[in-house]
């Protein structure tokens, strides 16, 4: 099963790939690592966080849009050089968490200090969501099983994460985030619910 980006149209997920891979190859040519990519990815993710914890949603969209652009790029570089490591894709799935763990859980600061209950409990919801969606497409795979189904994996919560920043930078409110947040904790709800029943459909199949 060719995995899906939810609701990122995949024509726009591959063009963007596409459209990074001669950049990754000149990386590559000059030495620089998959690796250090995606160390420099989260970095730039974790900045990113801590500027939206501090209300500054312009300067969070620029850097967040820079590492989101590491995070595809690592995998162009790894292709590059002829296929990624097991400690390059470890690293990446990682890397992955904490940079998920870092944005909501920003979110979720901004939540409590605004006392905006709503953007608070949608943080906490898409957090969970962000985490166990992975956990039972890896899991699934380590059964021989496919679970890619689902409107919200990680590069459609990144999309619709910036969309919420950048209508927050433009009104001038942060009710377009929390908007934005809260989508994301119920797609991603959706996605968790969804590649559940996948798996349990597989495995009573292969009884």
């Amino acid at each position: 099963m060719t995995a899906s980006h939810g609701v990122v149209p995949d024509r726009a997920a591959r063009a963007a790939r596409g459209g990074l891979a001669p950049f990754a190859r000149a990386l590559h040519r000059i030495g620089v690592t998959a690796n250090a990519v995606t160390a420099l990815g989260v970095l730039l993710t974790l900045a990113g966080a801590w500027l939206v914890a501090t209300e500054q949603p312009l300067a969070a969209l620029a850097v967040l849009i820079v590492g989101s652009l590491a995070d595809t790029l690592d995998g162009a570089i790894a292709r590059a050089s002829g296929g990624g490591t097991r400690l390059g894709a470890f690293l990446d799935s990682s890397a992955d968490r904490v940079a998920d763990a870092a944005l909501f859980a920003a979110a979720a600061w901004l939540g409590a200090t605004r006392a905006d209950a709503v953007l608070f409990w949608a943080a906490m919801a898409a957090m969970v969501a962000s985490f166990l969606v992975p956990y039972v497409r890896a899991k699934a795979e380590s059964l021989g099983i496919s679970a890619t189904v689902g409107p919200a994996p990680r590069e459609a919560r990144l999309v619709i994460l910036l969309i919420g920043l950048a209508g927050w930078a433009g009104l001038g409110s942060p009710v377009a985030f929390t908007a934005a947040v809260a989508a994301v904790a119920i797609l991603g709800s959706i996605t968790l619910l969804q590649r559940v029943v996948a798996v349990a459909r597989a495995l009573g199949m292969s009884r």
